[in-house]
């Protein structure tokens, strides 16, 4: 199955990777309650990562935090990551590939073109996979 993805969301990332830039931005995707495959939202992080913020990214616990608590409240769950590559394409870069949780999603913008990319990609014990991405409004 598709991860269904909204023009809304994917406009978010866009202006967050843009404002980031030149470091990495990186988020929280929401999905709808009981259906993680619909996402409908997003949280934006800030980038935690100190040593190499341009080239790696690192989810600050108090988004991680804000994730779950919308999850216990039932509000939303959690579907997965999102990142920006400010001087690349979305394809994953050898550190996504070591860093990534498995059975995870990622949804990665490039930045590299005059317009953002995108792509989905699934952890799993093979690496990074491309995960079906669907654009709904």
């Amino acid at each position: 199955m598709a991860l269904r993805v909204t023009r809304a969301v994917l406009d978010e990332i866009a202006l967050h990777a843009r404002a980031s830039a030149p470091h990495e931005c990186c988020g929280v995707l929401l999905g709808a309650p009981g259906d993680p495959t619909t996402v409908t939202g997003l949280l934006r992080a800030r980038n935690a990562e100190k040593r190499s913020p341009t080239e790696r990214y690192a989810v600050d616990h108090g988004t991680q935090l804000a994730a779950l608590e919308l999850e216990i409240a039932g509000e939303s769950e959690t579907a997965g990551y999102y990142h920006s590559h400010p001087r690349g394409g979305s394809e994953p870069s050898p550190t996504d590939e070591q860093e990534a949780v498995e059975d995870t999603v990622y949804v990665i913008c490039g930045l590299a073109q005059a317009e953002p990319t995108f792509a989905a990609w699934r952890s799993g014990r093979n690496g990074l996979t491309p995960e079906p991405m669907e654009i709904v409004e």
